[in-house]
């Protein structure tokens, strides 16, 4: 990696001074300053990000959005006792060089837990019935009953048994806990600049000796600040990222490098109004994803979503369903986010598009805190919105009958039934098999149709070496720079 010009020194004879060798320093750009640096309340994609270099968890997500474990050496699944077995790995170090050991799990998950300390996920944990110490590198966590995805769930950041226990829950809010990753915060200089510098006692460093956070008042800021090489790295907007193949001083000072969010677009059904029929359904499924009307609208900035249950897209493609334009003309209120300007773009596409089929759809555009409420309230015909997922086939929050996310109203027995199993059976290939039977049922009912999942860009200097190795996709907990090592 050539980060950084080099300076020349002497070679011929032994030098009786070498000079230092100067550090090697990422500067990222971000859209956002944290809220709080404290990983329990880490909610923005920035605030996560840095997390993800100062603190590690049991479990995190690869490049290819495949859970593996972090500080966990190896795991067992114990039927019987309904409980999990951890093995930790030995020699992790927090930043004050104290070895992490089971008792620092422990004392987090206890801290997560409490309802006092308000954790934003806490409910991601109610499948947890305890959490005790075996021995110093042995942790058993009993359930309260099968739950297929506990890996997904044990990504939270470990934190020092010491710098934790005993602290008033405001107090703890407001402190930055120690942490057991890559890097450590040197400095905060807030709302401008965050520096991270090396943890001394970590056991595989990166390439970079610090990484430094700068936060931009305007995304379109990014390719400016590449050009200039003041930064090294930043997320490049749609407009932008079209400038980019027209512009080859760009082209030569940075590469634009792809990757996905775990997550979709979606159009949503008020099933509460008899109007909005299987049949309607099906003619707005075929329109969207059985004809080329997404493709055309998308031009290259994102890709269909033929499924709800994500890992089943490789393998699933639309097919047109037998359906019929409606003999009277319809009238519906599709909603929409008005700070979201492609959903906005696509709400207008589809209502010229729909009016051949005699449905008149008239657009509804709020900001995004009335957006949600009108979701919740199902005061709506259609809507366009959009989710951020888990890395895992659960769907139960959207798709379930009792569901927060189910803003369809859609109520089915069986699909309730086979998102319930697919919580509690810990077979993969047969968990598999139950994600499938849903789709199929989904495809029978479709109280929603996901539309597309977006491509992100993130702006390199040419500078700096991009490795195969590199996080294609990322879930709600992941970052583009996770992992620092290769680059």
């Amino acid at each position: 990696m050539n980060l950084f010009r080099r300076g020349l020194c002497a070679i011929v004879f032994l030098p009786l001074f070498l000079p230092a060798a100067e550090p090697r320093v990422l500067r990222l750009g971000c859209f956002d300053f944290p809220s709080v640096l404290n990983p329990v309340y880490a909610t923005s994609e920035t605030a996560q990000a840095l997390m993800n270099k100062i603190h590690q968890a049991l479990f995190y997500f690869d490049p290819a959005g495949e859970i593996r474990p972090e500080l966990v050496d190896a795991w067992r699944w114990d039927e019987g006792q309904q409980a999990i077995s951890l093995i930790l790995k030995k020699g992790v170090r927090f930043a004050n060089g104290v070895v992490l050991q089971a008792r620092d799990v422990a004392a987090t998950i206890a801290l997560l837990k409490n309802p006092l300390y308000e954790y934003p996920y806490l409910s991601d944990l109610a499948f947890i019935e305890e959490a005790a110490v075996v021995d110093a590198w042995h942790l058993r966590i009993v359930l309260k009953e099968k739950f297929a995805p506990w890996k997904n769930y044990l990504t939270f950041k470990i934190l020092s048994a010491d710098d934790i226990c005993g602290l008033d829950p405001g107090v703890f809010r407001s402190r930055l806990p120690m942490g057991c990753g890559p890097y450590q915060i040197e400095k905060v200089d807030e709302p401008r600049v965050i520096v991270l510098k090396k943890n001394p006692y970590y056991g595989k460093h990166g390439s970079f000796d610090r990484v430094v956070y700068s936060v931009l008042r305007d995304p379109q800021q990014g390719p400016l600040k590449l050009l200039n090489d003041e930064l090294d790295a930043v997320d490049v907007q749609g407009d932008d990222v079209q400038s980019y193949h027209q512009l080859p001083e760009w082209r030569e000072r940075f590469n634009l490098v792809r990757y996905r969010k775990f997550g979709y677009t979606y159009l949503a059904f008020n099933l509460k109004n008899p109007l909005i029929d299987l049949n309607l359904r099906k003619l707005f499924y075929n329109r969207l994803l059985a004809t080329p009307f997404l493709d055309a609208f998308l031009k290259g900035a994102g890709e269909k979503v033929f499924s709800p249950f994500l890992y089943l897209s490789d393998s699933v493609r639309a097919q047109a369903l037998p359906a019929a334009a409606p003999s009277q003309r319809l009238h519906l209120r599709i909603l929409a986010n008005s700070e979201s300007t492609l959903r906005k773009q696509l709400v207008l596409f589809l209502c010229e598009e729909m009016k051949t089929f005699n449905v008149e759809l008239e657009p509804i555009f709020v900001e995004y805190q009335t957006f949600l409420k009108y979701l919740k309230q199902g005061n709506f015909d259609l809507a366009v919105s959009a989710f951020l997922l888990d890395m895992d086939w659960n769907l139960k929050d959207i798709l379930s009958s009792s569901g927060y996310f189910n803003y369809a109203g859609f109520i089915d027995a069986q699909m309730d039934a086979l998102l319930e199993a697919g919580l509690r059976e810990m077979d993969e290939k047969k968990r598999r098999r139950i994600y499938v039977n849903a789709h199929e049922r989904w495809l029978a009912s479709l109280p929603f149709i996901p539309l597309f999942s977006l491509n992100y860009f993130m702006g390199v200097s040419n500078l700096v070496k991009i490795p195969a190795g590199r996080f294609q996709t990322i879930g709600s907990t992941g970052d583009f720079f996770y992992n620092l090592q290769g680059w």
